[in-house]
């Protein structure tokens, strides 16, 4: 894993739900565009990201999947997830959405 700057490619699926969001609730687009430029731009351990590790899901090769905060105390707070790859300065963002 690198230093920021990352390079952040998203999955078709976090592309449709960001898509979705920009039409269906604008200041939840902006926050989440601001996750994605904190992500991008300081990191992962940016200390209002509260990154940790998803243990629920993995990557599509095995990988481990990080949840950040786009929202935080909140009702149906939204977080994002993402995993390190391909490269060593890459985040690819799976999907982002209310906190299970």
């Amino acid at each position: 894993m690198a230093a920021p700057p990352f390079h952040t490619p998203a999955t078709p699926e976090f592309s449709r739900v960001l898509a979705a969001t920009k039409r269906s609730n604008p200041a939840k687009h902006k926050k989440i565009l601001k996750t994605v430029r904190l992500l991008r731009e300081q990191g992962p351990s940016y200390p209002s990201l509260e990154t940790h590790r998803y243990e629920s899901l993995k990557g599509p090769n095995g990988e481990t999947v990080w949840e950040s905060y786009v929202e935080n105390q909140t009702p149906g707070a939204w977080r994002l997830w993402w995993w390190y790859g391909p490269g060593a300065d890459t985040i690819t963002l799976l999907t982002v959405g209310p906190h299970p």
